[in-house]
C-alpha cells in the first residue's frame, strides 16, 4: 500500500536528512503500547542454591 506523506521545508534542510526521515517513519509507523498484561509484566525472582548444598557439578575424568 503506497502512502502520499506531506514534508514540511524546515525538517528536509538537515544535512543528513533526519528529521525528514524521523517524520517519514513517524507517519508510517505510528507509536503502538503494548498490552498492559504483557507491559506490566514482573520477571520471574532468580532460583537460589540451597544453602546447605553447594552446587553439584559433572565429575570428569
Amino acid at each position: 500500500m503506497i502512502t502520499q506523506i506531506s514534508h514540511d521545508v524546515e525538517t528536509v534542510g538537515d544535512p543528513a536528512g533526519l528529521g525528514l526521515a524521523l517524520a517519514v517513519a513517524a507517519e508510517l509507523h505510528p507509536a503502538v503500547t503494548r498490552a498492559p498484561e504483557v507491559a506490566s509484566a514482573v520477571p520471574a525472582p532468580a532460583r537460589r542454591a540451597t544453602a546447605g548444598r553447594p552446587r553439584r557439578r559433572p565429575v570428569r575424568g
